[in-house]
């Protein structure tokens, strides 16, 4: 079940509280614009707003704060929602489902150029409780991938251009692909599917300079990427795509290179409580893409450690 909990009275008397001496919260630092010819995009796990963030943005606190140079330090910021906004549809009987505290989106929409919903929570309150999400999203102006009303739409890549580069994002979930799988008239995600995965990844690279996947799949925990993820990584790459960013194990796991493309299998969480059984921190990646034209992608990798409330700072900071 999920630990929602409602917004507290005294968020009302914020304003109130800066004029009596209450310090405001910071604004976060700029972004950081690559030079003409290139164009960046950070890439973080999965980020969940509910249970310990929850708790967090529900009593005004940026869950981002810590993180906001590493977030900014790229043209765009991209990362894996895992949970459904708003106050639509009806929990679903499963282990875990996750709704994000109300006030979310300020946060999300603070950092985040893109969302991807390609994973196994986007279906947690049923389609309705999805739909409600893209309302959500939509209205804040906050861009995602992966879901959609219909499969056509969770299909369909989003785009992001600057200086002229155009970089096409595809997500896809393979975790129990087909129970949030989007139908041809009805809300989900885009399921992995391996033939429609490529089809997708090589109709794209035919109007953008480069194609991303960015792929839900794998066992929790392990380590390692599975020997079928490394072979199906190799065949995105040979149809077009430039990189293939993946999550869900909720640890982060190899790298690899092929023909000159990177493939991160797993970037682990971002965002994300645990459980009491679990190690007090857990490490997450940040990984920044830079594309330019007629040059391999460049990538830079930095690790981020989550609290025991879920909450991330850069690596080596206290």
């Amino acid at each position: 079940m999920t630990n929602r909990r409602p917004r507290p009275w005294f968020l009302v008397w914020l304003p109130a509280l800066a004029c009596i001496g209450v310090r405001a919260e910071s604004p976060p630092p700029e972004r950081h614009l690559s030079a003409p010819g290139s164009v960046s995009v950070v890439f973080v796990g999965d980020v969940m707003l509910d249970n310990g963030p929850g708790h967090a943005v529900a009593s005004g606190r940026d869950p981002f704060a810590a993180c906001a140079e590493l977030l900014l330090d790229a043209d765009f910021t991209v990362g894996n929602l895992e949970c459904v906004l708003g106050d639509g549809g009806t929990q679903r009987l499963k282990s875990y489902t996750f709704r994000g505290a109300d006030d979310s989106p300020r946060y999300l929409k603070r950092y985040f150029s893109a969302l991807t919903l390609a994973n196994n929570h986007a279906l947690d309150f049923g389609p309705d409780g999805l739909v409600e999400c893209l309302v959500v999203l939509e209205r804040e102006g906050i861009p995602q991938f992966g879901g959609g009303r219909t499969l056509a739409e969770a299909r369909r890549p989003l785009v992001l251009e600057r200086h002229g580069l155009r970089i096409a994002l595809l997500g896809c979930n393979g975790f129990q692909a087909e129970k949030s799988a989007a139908g041809e008239a009805t809300p989900g995600v885009a399921p992995l599917r391996e033939s429609d995965l490529l089809a997708d990844i090589a109709a794209a690279r035919k109007d953008v300079d480069a194609v991303v996947p960015v792929v839900h799949w794998g066992p929790e925990l392990h380590p390692q990427p599975r020997e079928a993820d490394r072979v199906l990584a190799r065949k995105m790459i040979d149809a077009g795509a430039a990189a293939v960013i993946g999550g869900h194990p909720h640890v982060t796991q190899t790298v690899d290179v092929h023909a000159g493309c990177p493939i991160v299998y797993s970037l682990g969480n971002f965002v994300f409580d645990y459980y009491p059984v679990d190690p007090p921190e857990w490490t997450g990646w940040v990984v920044k893409l830079t594309f330019a034209t007629g040059r391999p992608v460049a990538m830079e990798t930095k690790s981020v450690v989550l609290d025991a409330a879920g909450l991330p700072r850069p690596a080596g900071e206290q």
